[in-house]
This record gives C-alpha cells, structure tokens and sequence, in this order.
C-alpha cells in the first residue's frame, strides 16, 4: 500500500531540481547560527568531542544532533532547494521523521515548507549504515522579491553536508544581525531539544527567537541533562543574554549523583553576574507528579532573590501547557506536540522580555 499515490498532499516534499544553483552553506554569505562545523570530522556540531567525552558516551552523540542550528541569509529567488546529507539517523517511534532528521523553511519569519528523507530511503540505507542524500525544491509562495531565508537544522539527525538551492539569477546576500546579538542559552533535556514537535521551527525555543528576533543555543540533551562539571563550563562559555535551564535532579534515575540545583544557578551567576537566569521545569499533564521537584526549583529562585539577585526568574511547571486541555499538548504525556511547544514559548515568552529589558 503506498499512501502517496492514494493522496498526493501526503508525499515527500520533492521537484525536478534540474536548472538550480547549489551554493555550499559555507559561504560567506550565509550565517550559520547554534551549530558549528568541525572541519576535522566532516559534521555540523553543538558541542565538542572532548566536552562530550568527558560527561558521559551518550554526550558523544547528542553533541553531533544539531537541534538549533540554522542557517540565514537573503534572496530574491522564487524558491529554495535544499540537498543535504545525514551521516547517521535512528527513527523514532513518536516523533515524525521531518521533526527528528528533516529540516524546515522560512520566508520573513514565516513557515514555507519542510525537506526531510522519505520514510524509503530510511529503509534502503538503514541495514546498510550509509548517508542518506536528498535533494528537494519547493516554491515560496510569499512574499515575493527579497527575503530572509532561515532554514532550521534536524532535531535528532546530524549534518555532514548541506547546499543551498535558489534560481541562476537571483541575488544571495548576508543576512542582517539579530536584534539580539547574544544568544539565550537554554541548557536541559529532551524537551529543550525539541522532542516530539513535528519539524524543526516548532520547537519552542525556535518560537521565542523568531518572536523576539533573538539568536539563540539549543544545548538540550536527551535523558543527559545533567549539569556536569565540565557542561556548566561549556554553558557559561558562552557570552548569553539569558540562561535557561530546565535541569531538575532527574528523580527517575535514582543512581545518578548530580549536583544541588543551587549550585548550578550560583556557577553560572558567578561567570554572568548581570545575566538573565530563568529556572524553570519541566511541564507534564499530570502536574502533582512534580511537586517535589518544583520545590527544589522553588527553594533556588527564593534563595537567589533574598541574596539580592534582581535578574532572575521563575516560570512554574503548572504554567507551560497553560489552562485547559494539557493533555493535548503532548504526545506521550511528557514531551510536547507542537501546541505543547507553542503553549511553552507562551509561557517563557514574557519572563524572557523581562529579563532582556524590552
């Protein structure tokens, strides 16, 4: 049965891209923005291999997912095309393949389409460990002339090559800088990296950055948020606007020994005395399971304002999926759906303005 030829609409996203100018996204100019490329292994990353060794083997590939990477500049080409390749993938079971290893288009700040490997080409290259190649082209339909083009990276995959499409005569240049120049920093797990919207873009830190035009860093990690030594390191390395972290003790792994959530709110207040540092949890439909943890979060934000920090904030659990139908906004009643996502960039969205000042 093949459900493409029963309803076209529900093909890969695909065209003839026979006529098209592919530009590598190393030019310069194209920013690449939450990832960089290790020349020396060929891959896009988001953190290096010696920081990942040293927090644990699963650190090792999670730091080669380029959950927040994106690339950006501006065309007047009617369309974009994009041919990557992905050097290693695993399917997931709730979460679409275009969310985990496909990537997404915007046009001005608004959705244009996604260009993912089809569900095929898992299955022909899977058993054999290859790279999956894809070359898609899809038509912008607004707004016409110049545009800012913003293509987001895969959640779950990683990145080994990637060029961009645009028409033979169309004009690439540099993208103009973010309003805001430094990046939010937003450090926890899987729910920070982007698990189970449907692509890339619904995340809901990529929401709060378009929304604030803001640069930002994706360092969520799948079950490894753990704040080691060396990775609240990494986080303070770089020079944030913000500091998000959703680092919570973990309470159903018991074996691991992490640090006192305290601590880590007081390592990276040392490093950014006057950034914003936004503690926060993570959301579940059946909040009562979280009031232990809450607390915990509860006891630093109350500690840090009796010792006089101003530039901190709380947003509650409770308060990401907001009121009503919070069963509906995750897929497994842990990781956000795209209005699980949406309902979080909500939630975060004024208590980031506060702390940024606008």
């Amino acid at each position: 049965m093949d459900i493409e030829k029963m309803d076209p609409n529900l093909a890969a996203v695909s065209g003839n891209c026979e006529g098209v100018k592919f530009i590598s996204a190393h030019d310069e100019r194209i920013s690449l923005h939450g990832v960089y490329f290790d020349e020396t292994e060929g891959i896009y990353r988001r953190v290096p291999e010696e920081v990942a060794k040293l927090s644990s083997e699963y650190m090792v590939a999670l730091g080669k997912m380029t959950a927040g990477g994106r690339i950006r500049f501006i065309t007047d080409s009617p369309y974009i095309a994009i041919k990557a390749s992905i050097p290693y993938f695993s399917i997931m079971s709730h979460m679409t393949i275009t969310g985990s290893h496909g990537f997404s288009v915007y046009a001005d700040g608004f959705f244009q389409n996604r260009y993912s490997p089809t569900p095929k080409a898992f299955a022909k290259t899977f058993a054999k460990g290859e790279k999956i190649y894809f070359a898609d082209k899809k038509n912008l339909l607004k707004p016409e002339g110049k545009k800012l083009i913003e293509i987001y990276f895969p959640l779950y995959g990683g990145v080994s090559e990637l060029y961009i499409g645009v028409a033979p005569e169309s004009i690439i240049e540099k993208a103009p800088d973010y309003a805001i120049t430094k990046p939010m920093v937003f450090y926890g797990s899987s729910l920070t990296q982007g698990a189970c919207v449907s692509r890339p873009g619904n995340d809901y830190i990529s929401i709060i950055g378009r929304r604030l035009n803001a640069d930002y860093v994706n360092l969520g990690f799948s079950g490894n948020g753990n704040a080691e030594a060396n990775m609240v390191d990494f986080i303070n390395s770089f020079d944030g606007s913000i500091y998000c972290f959703d680092y919570n003790l973990y309470a159903n792994f018991p074996d691991r020994v992490l640090p006192p959530h305290y601590s880590i709110y007081e390592r990276i207040r040392e490093k950014h005395p006057t950034a914003g540092i936004l503690l926060t949890d993570k959301p579940c439909c059946d909040y009562d399971k979280n009031i232990q943890r809450e607390q915990t979060i509860l006891d630093t934000y109350e500690r840090a304002i009796a010792n006089g920090d101003k530039n901190v904030a709380l947003v509650p659990a409770i308060d990401l999926f907001g009121v009503g139908e919070r069963d509906s906004c995750t897929v497994d009643g842990l990781h956000p759906n795209d209005l699980g996502a949406m309902r979080m960039a909500d939630a975060f969205t004024p208590a980031i303005k506060k702390l940024l000042g606008i």
